[in-house]
């Protein structure tokens, strides 16, 4: 239970551990992408929490850590710092240190670093996350494929080109092993990693990893869709770069 518990807040839904009419009320504003409802109800229910359960439980660190959530959402990046590292001290408190749980929230704060464009602090958390991960979930657990993503989108914007593209295989690889073939993240990794080939301006390399994603999305939207045709342009961009020379 607490594997899927983690898994679910790893993806960010926060239909975890409802434990009053206020997480309900806000998990519905969260569903209408009303962040601003989701984050007051969310205090409010942060204080019923603490008076009930006190500072160190299960229920205000579940709280916290959708407060971090929250705001992240509504680009409140140092508050939601704040919010996370509250959920981890309580993490690291009540449980224990190779928990599932903490590479959950180390993941979150990872993720907030990179909004702030603090690659370095990003990728520190990334990898605390991913050590967790592995020690208590094994290698190639479907949730490393996204902790993966987020450490080669770190790389990638630092410009570290190499070190993106093993990341992002190293995410394409488990997701392979643990999704369906026409999985849209296969297509996205295939999409991801052909535009760092292209940014190498390996362009045959770009070209075969595009056309990849190219017919996941044909399968999976139709050739009108967005992505699908968003995917058809990069496609037609490089082969104009190429004829350029």
């Amino acid at each position: 239970m607490k594997k899927l518990l983690s898994f679910l807040l790893f993806m960010g839904v926060s239909v975890l551990f409802s434990h009053g009419p206020n997480h309900n009320k806000a998990e519905e504003a969260k569903k209408r992408g009303d962040y601003k409802s989701a984050l007051k109800y969310s205090f409010i229910q942060l204080d019923e929490d603490l008076q009930k359960f006190g500072e160190y439980s299960n229920e205000t660190m579940i709280t916290y850590g959708r407060l971090g959530i929250y705001s992240k959402k509504l680009g409140q990046y140092h508050q939601s710092l704040a919010y996370n590292f509250e959920a981890l001290k309580i993490q690291k408190k009540i449980l224990e240190p190779n928990d599932i749980l903490i590479a959950t929230t180390y993941n979150n704060i990872g993720g907030v670093y990179a909004k702030l464009k603090n690659n370095k602090e990003a990728l520190a958390y990334y990898f605390k996350s991913l050590k967790i991960r592995r020690i208590t979930l094994g290698e190639n657990h479907r949730t490393e494929a996204i902790t993966s993503n987020n450490i080669a989108k770190v790389y990638r914007q630092q410009g570290k080109y190499e070190e993106a593209l093993k990341y992002y295989k190293k995410s394409l690889l488990i997701r392979q092993d643990t999704l369906d073939k026409h999985d849209y993240s296969i297509a996205l990794a295939h999409s991801n990693i052909g535009l760092v080939y292209f940014k190498q301006k390996k362009h045959e390399k770009a070209l075969k990893e595009l056309g990849k994603a190219l017919e996941i999305r044909q399968i999976l939207f139709g050739k009108e869709h967005s992505f699908t045709k968003k995917t058809q342009k990069n496609i037609d961009y490089i082969k104009q770069s190429m004829l350029k020379g």
